[in-house]
């Protein structure tokens, strides 16, 4: 908190000064800056020294000073009292100046000569961040072996107080010295930080995040980020949702049903042209109308390769259009009708993308639905599948980068996440229970390696989901809302959902039962007279009394097993050649 701020200008003529008191009771920060129509003596000093300066003792500069028209500097205070001075020494001026107080620390003192040392030794790149205040001058120097990286010192008419420097510096060894080069100890607030250059999700500050599982490609190793990328052809992601219900009372002000919800897959998309490269969002987006039980499938194109890039209806081509639908959109989307839902619900959704040469990238986007109430098992259905325009693309591939971050996108990421109905809704969900993951394809469908609980670059949100690992997949459910790394293994397959047959021994029907018992003096025998439903045996096929009757083709028993082989088979089938082949680098 600022404890004393303050913005102003003054005119000075020649040899007038004017000086403001600063009452310092713990130990702060006075940051100062001015800006002047011609030089000027800017100086801190203590009682004593103002004294002397009031009096003419010696020469007028006195305590921290600084001559300059314009100049920005902060020094620490100890407790104490201080005075701001400004003097036209030379000429008449008028100036702008700010004085700013905020509370601070003493990390450490140094007496004359001596110096403090920080040691470190990276794997990553990393930018290393260096803020230091003192109450007088100090140098200060950051070196790996002989090399120098950063060099700051006083000059003969310059104090250095403070330095606020970033480095960006590859890994390895690295020291950063701090000396006292003056007459008296000083007293020194320093904070020396680093941070991986990579990108980092759990940096990233929001208050409603998107819930499921997402792929930074970052591995998270005791702390140490180690990036992977993963460039493929199609993303595919797996659901089995067992309840959903939400309800956001002022959703209707983001012209969203209060009961809606969304379940999103979302991935950049890198069209490669040799021109001027584009980078797309891309989203196909199951939205739930919970109150309803029913849902459709929206599909969502965006242009984010910079700040100034749109779309147009020419640009891009599909079932929908680009919205606000005229010249320079803003977004391309297509929305199927709703249909009715029953849960359980399972089902894959996927993104797919290819190269149609001299004419552009054609995206995909489908949904297969294995569970809805009972096992469906059903087949791959397409609801869109737009065409970017672009003759001269050479690649195109969904793109999942952990070294580095797009321009207007937080991260290279691929998301499989809940959220609100649209529009930036945020959801509240009274109930929801389900498992997640998510794949990228190589000629067989492969979860991403390392995943995270939360989306980064989704638009709508939640509050209150939890996330967590359970029997190799990501379950969500409602609870205090959790953004985290999950694991560096994520090694999740779709579950084969099989039809569950309950075998009944059949009974054959009996009818006219007659029992008779004849006793003699010798024996007694018990005789019965039934008559059954019975298979009548092949035409071309004997029957005796005692020799079993055999039927041609597979003893019933064994029919379950083979319809659920060939329902695996057919699967595995339609999901090889589903995709095409990825460019993957992992």
């Amino acid at each position: 908190m600022n404890l004393y701020e303050s913005n102003t200008s003054t005119t000075l003529s020649a040899g007038q000064y004017e000086y403001f008191p600063l009452n310092v009771n713990t130990t702060e920060i006075l940051s100062y800056s001015w800006n002047s129509t011609g030089s000027v003596a800017v100086m801190v000093m203590n009682q004593t020294q103002l004294q002397e300066f009031l009096n003419g003792t010696g020469s007028p500069y006195k305590g921290l000073v600084i001559l300059n028209s314009s100049f920005s500097n902060q020094v620490l205070l100890t407790p104490g009292k201080y005075y701001f001075v400004l003097y036209a020494y030379l000429q008449q001026v008028t100036l702008q100046y700010s004085l700013k107080l905020v509370p601070a620390q003493v990390s450490y003192t140094l007496p004359v000569g001596y110096q403090e040392n920080y040691q470190l030794n990276l794997s990553y790149p990393f930018h290393l961040y260096l803020y230091l205040v003192s109450n007088n001058s100090f140098s200060v120097r950051v070196t790996s072996g002989n090399v120098t990286y950063f060099s700051a010192a006083p000059s003969r008419d310059t104090p250095l107080t403070f330095v606020n420097h970033t480095l960006t510096l590859s890994p390895g060894n690295y020291s950063i010295t701090v000396v006292n080069p003056g007459s008296s100890t000083i007293a020194v607030y320093s904070s020396v930080l680093y941070a991986s250059t990579y990108p980092d999700p759990l940096s990233l500050n929001r208050t409603d995040y998107p819930m499921g599982v997402a792929s930074y490609g970052l591995f998270n190793r005791s702390g140490v980020p180690v990036p992977y990328v993963v460039k493929a052809s199609s993303v595919v992601g797996f659901a089995n949702i067992s309840s959903i219900f939400a309800y956001n009372q002022t959703a209707e002000k983001l012209n969203v049903s209060p009961y809606s919800a969304s379940l999103q897959l979302n991935v950049p998309l890198v069209v490669i042209n040799g021109k001027q490269n584009q980078t797309y969002w891309v989203q196909n987006v199951i939205v739930f109308m919970t109150n309803e039980s029913t849902l459709c499938y929206e599909s969502s194109v965006l242009n984010v390769t910079n700040a100034n890039a749109t779309l147009t209806n020419i640009s891009i081509q599909g079932r929908g259009g680009v919205y606000p639908p005229f010249n320079n959109g803003i977004y391309y989307t297509y929305k199927t009708k709703g249909v009715q839902y029953k849960t359980p619900l399972s089902l894959l959704i996927s993104i797919n993308v290819s190269v149609i040469k001299k004419l552009g990238v054609r995206i995909g986007f489908d949904y297969k639905v294995l569970e809805n109430g009972s096992v469906v098992n059903g087949s791959w259905n397409q609801f869109d599948s737009p065409l970017i325009l672009d003759s001269g693309v050479s690649q195109a591939y969904l793109y999942v980068d952990g070294y580095n971050s797009p321009s207007t996108l937080n991260f290279y990421d691929a998301e499989l996440v809940f959220g609100g109905g649209g529009n930036g809704e945020v959801a509240y969900f009274q109930n929801l229970s389900a498992t997640l993951a998510i794949f990228y394809y190589n000629g067989s469908l492969h979860p991403f390696p390392s995943v995270y609980s939360f989306g980064a670059d989704t638009a709508e949100g939640t509050s209150d989901l939890h996330v967590s690992l359970m029997n190799g997949l990501v379950s969500v459910s409602k609870g205090q809302d959790n953004p985290v790394f999950l694991t560096n293994q994520f090694n999740a397959s779709i579950p084969v959902l099989r039809v569950v047959v309950n075998h009944v021994q059949n009974k054959s029907s009996v009818s006219n039962v007659t029992t008779t018992t004849t006793h003699t003096n010798t024996s007694t025998s018990t005789s019965s007279n039934v008559t059954k439903n019975t298979v009548p045996p092949p035409s071309n096929t004997s029957q005796t009394s005692s020799a079993p009757t055999k039927k041609g083709g597979l003893p019933p028993y064994l029919l379950p097993g083979l319809v659920i082989a060939v329902i695996v088979v057919i699967v595995i089938w339609v999901l090889i050649n589903r995709f095409r082949k990825p460019d993957l680098n992992i």
